[in-house]
């Protein structure tokens, strides 16, 4: 066969594959509007109408011509260059993956989750578990199932396919050797840590701050940080969150009036996101090797975002020079020392998404072995409560006194996401390991964020990953990014004990 007719079925195939995106890309709006816009009795026809146009994007991924196509272009991918071999190859992933799952259970499950998600949002606001509790048992069944099925097919650990989803080429033995390194050091180091900080003076803020003075305030942080509001937007949801496409990037985040911090945080970290989807490889935007390289990066750009750089010494100051000229906040408590100390207060507490950076691992860790034994049959719905609560004292030494602060806070698992959560953890450690290489090729980047100026650090991340969307295996370009090709639980620690000792 000539390498014209090679190269043909190739291009039916990114013709397929540009449909499916484009059905992708609607799905994604379709769940931004259900998490941020939804009437509540309008609940049941949208989860009809999620169920179906994804039951329509499966049979287009599963069906016979995708078959015949990806089978004829699998003769010579030698004719191919490297970015079309990599699309090629996340193709056939994808294909795979939605391959082994009949249509009958993919349809369950999304219907499953999408109204387990809508269940949860109230369960959450009136602390009610047992509304929960069946909804979510049938997730955890649903999503058992397609764990077996597709641990048969691929011939892997049950956990390691759902991983695999999040997270190429990780595995659970992998995470567990990163953990191990953090469950010994973390304790020793928080205990040093909370000695130091209890020497320290701070001052709280208790002014309120309006929802519309916040929003300016995020908006105009994220301006700053380099997004594009003509191809994207922020809005309020249960659950802080990045959406939408790569053109169309939809964030949202929560306010909370007496605590100004969190909701701008939850934009910061948002903004880590969409800044990444905006600069993913434009020409191959609808391609699955234009996609992230999964959700262990995209963490990584949220977190570097949040954590290494609007938690450093050099930004809080800018960003009290933002609330005095735009807000009039000159009162000690709005100084860039002490922002700088209210944003790096070590403190056990029971919300992960608003834990400080030493113990935010161990809420991950916790989850991320609840989740483990949810799939291996070693925990079921109704034992979750009093197993959160022994983890939390285990782990932070502290308890919960109610649901929302305890197993109903988090949105994965009503979303079906298990498999998910490592992904933080893993994220903030090559976080860590970027910002640590990109300093020394920029070594502005300090006096940079001082002046609000994020130049240095988008277009370090933008050249040595955002760029190359899926072209490379996940070990590829972490040694590209940062000079090595796996996690480094010792880099993050030793960036922890800099910081806060």
């Amino acid at each position: 066969m000539s390498s014209s007719n090679l190269i043909n079925n190739y291009l039916q195939l990114t013709s397929r594959f540009e449909q499916i995106g484009h059905l992708n890309n609607l799905l994604g709006i379709i769940h931004w509007d259900y998490s941020v816009n939804l009437p509540k009795k309008s609940a049941a026809s949208r989860q009809q109408e999620i169920t179906t146009l994804s039951s329509v994007i499966h049979k287009l991924l599963t069906c016979e011509t995708t078959v015949n196509l990806i089978t004829a272009a699998e003769q010579d991918t030698a004719v191919l260059d490297i970015w079309q071999q990599a699309n090629f190859r996340e193709m056939k992933r994808q294909f795979l993956h939605a391959s082994c799952v009949s249509e009958e259970l993919q349809a369950r499950h999304c219907h499953t989750v999408t109204n387990c998600e809508f269940v949860w949002r109230e369960a959450r606001q009136n602390n009610d578990f047992n509304l929960l509790r069946p909804h979510l048992q049938q997730v955890v069944d649903v999503t058992k199932e397609i764990a077996e099925i597709k641990a048969e097919y691929f011939n892997m650990p049950k956990y390691d396919v759902l991983i695999d989803s999040y997270d190429p080429d990780s595995s659970s033995a992998e995470i567990k050797s990163v953990y191990a390194v953090l469950k010994q050091q973390l304790p020793k180091l928080l205990e040093k840590i909370l000695a130091k900080q209890r020497q320290e003076k701070l001052l709280p803020i208790t002014e309120p701050m309006s929802v519309p003075e916040q929003k300016m305030l995020g908006k105009k942080i994220m301006e700053i940080m380099g997004f594009d509001f003509t191809r994207g937007r922020l809005d309020e949801s249960t659950h802080p969150f990045c959406g939408g496409t790569a053109d169309d990037v939809r964030l949202t985040t929560r306010y909370e009036e007496n605590n100004f911090l969190s909701g701008l945080l939850g934009v910061i970290h948002e903004t880590g996101h969409g800044l990444y989807e905006l600069n993913l490889p434009l020409e191959y935007r609808n391609q699955p090797v234009g996609k992230a390289k999964g959700m262990a990066f995209h963490e990584s750009q949220s977190l570097i975002m949040e954590m290494q750089a609007a938690k450093s010494r050099e930004f809080t100051e800018f960003l009290a020079k933002i609330l005095r000229d735009e807000l009039g906040l000159r009162g000690t408590e709005y100084s860039g020392t002490n922002i700088y100390q209210l944003l790096t207060l070590v403190k056990p507490d029971f919300i992960r998404v608003d834990a400080d950076e030493v113990t935010y691992p161990l809420h991950v860790i916790m989850r991320f072995e609840l989740e483990e034994a949810f799939i291996e049959g070693d925990l079921t719905v109704d034992d979750l409560p009093m197993l959160w609560n022994q983890k939390m004292q285990e782990y932070l030494g502290i308890i919960p006194s109610s649901y929302q602060e305890g197993c109903l806070q988090d949105i994965h698992w009503p979303w079906g996401a298990f498999g998910y959560f490592p992904s933080y953890t893993n994220g903030a450690i090559i976080a860590a390991q970027l910002m640590a290489k990109a300093k020394e090729v920029y070594p502005d980047i300090p006096s940079a964020l001082q002046k609000g100026d994020f130049s240095s650090l988008n277009l370090f991340l933008t050249q040595n990953l955002r760029q190359y969307g899926s072209l490379k295996t996940s070990k590829a370009l972490l040694q590209d990014a940062t000079g090595y090709d796996t996690i480094q639980p010792e880099i993050f620690m030793q960036y922890l004990t800099n910081k806060y000792l």
